[in-house]
């Protein structure tokens, strides 16, 4: 990105800044009045908010008196946002200092960026607010809250990850050793139909082209056809990390093996039929490792390595109920199933689970749990990693070891809600303020850069290629017209001196500059001005 651009860039930021910055209001009364004639601070009653803002709809939802109390009104930096880039896109544009290309590229980034921002649902973000309070000293409850008024939640940010809370039974299939867990309701297909939409916006024939062929290319690699492997999706995924204290896994760490509860992984997704069990069902056909048990109501894969391992390592793909699971080992893929259908205790009957989620709804869209024991065992994997490096590191080592000895890992439960008034996230943990931002919250985020970004970048590479290219052409005519009026053969080449008096742009005198950066080589007159960056191309 050169100079000009970045504060073209650099300018929006500090717009938009200031934008969001000017619509913090407090807002103390439902009914605006006018404000007090008394100045400064020195009396005059309370001040109530002559301008409307979500302050009393978030705050009744957060809880006072705790280590934070959080309030900030988005409303009017945020509901007319997508004019405000309108207007952003018109004054950058209108800049000198905006090159040709420039300008093209802050009209059409703005465009794409526009149009995101009205299909996303931000506009309608009112406010944002948090606390934090102790339930007990060291033991915090702590909430978020993503408002928006009743019946404004159009936008994908309020359908992604899950348009209305639900029973979270997910929870029913945590062995006791669970020590994380994650699940998240996630519309893929929507995700998908989304980049498709905002793709097409950049109106670029290559890309166009890219996205039309994607199906088939995905196809080709996969073996599954893309539409039938979104129509099997349900919408919904998470992991679950168990680490169990009655085996015991003995690290090779040099000079000081030590010895860690076993680790196991599982990965699910809630899924609707058995295209994807499937079709990795026939990719495994034939191996001789691969073993296959097709029980009542559920059906899997297991491949048994035939190798010494710390750890049981048998990973194991499988379908069962509305899940497909995909484990480290056939023992977690029984353990998790046999928690499900009732036949041994789960997490959600230990006394930590009964503590964590005091409080907490068990409906929602998304949930994270993370167990004391994770804490405790990364702590005793780093203090035994750090014991092996003592002599390395002196007097640090001692330090350190202090450090790790004090420092207790974070434990927590959270639950996302998608209300009728917003995200609302709830929270039990060690930590006052913990993070527990809703992950939904994150992966909008995540997507709009995701999309927005590259677009952006895309367009204006393309307008600046766009740009060059005009450039070469004026070029190549002034060079024509030089060769006519001098007699020169197509051997001759002119500088750049000599084409000044020609060029039809500008004041007289002037030489076109490649937007991006690029240096013109002039050349022959018979051949062809060209630029130094690969693509600026004359055709």
């Amino acid at each position: 990105m050169n100079a000009r651009i970045l504060k073209l860039v650099q300018l929006a930021l500090c717009l938009g800044l200031t934008a969001l910055f000017a619509g913090c209001q407090k807002k103390e009364g439902a009914t605006p009045t006018a404000a007090p004639t008394t100045g400064g601070g020195g009396g005059g009653g309370e001040i109530v908010s002559a301008e409307k803002n979500s302050f009393d709809e978030v705050t009744a939802k957060l809880n006072k008196g705790g280590s934070l109390y959080l309030y900030l009104s988005t409303e009017q930096a945020l509901s007319g946002l997508s004019k405000a880039m309108e207007q952003w896109s018109n004054t950058l544009s209108s800049l000198p200092m905006a090159a040709a290309g420039g300008k093209d590229a802050i009209a059409k980034g703005f465009e794409v960026a526009t149009a995101l921002v009205k299909d996303s649902g931000i506009e309608h973000i009112s406010g944002f607010g948090a606390s934090s309070i102790a339930r007990e000293k060291g033991f915090y409850y702590s909430k978020v809250v993503i408002h928006h008024y009743a019946g404004q939640n159009d936008g994908f940010i309020w359908s992604l990850f899950g348009k209305a809370p639900h029973a979270l039974k997910e929870l029913d299939l945590l062995p006791e050793s669970t020590a994380f867990a994650s699940y998240s309701d996630l519309d893929v297909p929507l995700v998908w139909k989304t980049i498709q939409t905002e793709v097409a916006r950049l109106h670029l024939p290559e890309v166009d082209k890219q996205m039309a062929a994607f199906p088939a290319l995905f196809k080709a690699r996969t073996g599954l056809g893309l539409d039938d492997l979104l129509g099997s999706l349900g919408g919904g995924y998470g992991v679950i990390l168990t680490i169990d204290d009655s085996k015991l896994v003995t690290l090779p760490i040099p000079s000081n093996p030590m010895e860690i509860p076993e680790p196991a992984l599982a990965i699910y997704a809630k899924v609707k039929s058995d295209v994807i069990f499937n079709r990795v069902d026939q990719l495994l056909a034939g191996n001789p490792m691969v073993v296959k048990s097709n029980g009542s109501g559920v059906k899997s894969r297991t491949m048994k390595i035939p190798l010494p391992l710390p750890i049981e390592l048998t990973p194991t793909i499988a379908r069962s109920g509305d899940y497909l699971f995909l484990t480290s080992s056939e023992g977690l893929l029984k353990e998790i199933l046999d928690v499900e259908a009732g036949k041994r205790t789960g997490f959600k009957s230990t006394a930590e689970f009964k503590r964590l989620s005091q409080g907490i709804p068990l409906e929602g869209n998304n949930f994270s749990v993370i167990s004391e024991k994770l804490g405790r065992t990364l702590s005793k994997a780093a203090q035994g990693a750090l014991s092996s490096q003592t002599a390395a590191l002196g007097g640090q080592a001692e330090t350190l070891r202090n450090m790790l000895g004090t420092n207790q890992g974070a434990f927590l439960f959270s639950v996302g809600v998608n209300g009728p008034e917003g995200w609302e996230g709830f929270a039990n943990g060690n930590k006052s303020a913990n993070v527990m931002f809703i992950p939904a919250a994150v992966g909008v985020v995540g997507m709009i850069s995701a999309i927005a970004i590259p677009n952006f970048v895309r367009a204006r590479s393309t307008s600046q290629e766009n740009a060059c290219i005009n450039n070469l052409r004026m070029i190549q005519a002034a060079k024509q017209q030089w060769a006519l009026e001098h007699n020169k053969q197509s051997t001759d080449t002119p500088t750049m001196d000599d084409l000044r008096p020609y060029m039809g742009r500008g004041p007289k005198g002037e030489f076109p500059v490649c937007p991006a950066g690029g240096e013109y080589i002039i050349g022959t007159v018979g051949e062809n001005a060209r630029c130094s960056i690969p693509g600026h191309v004359l055709p």
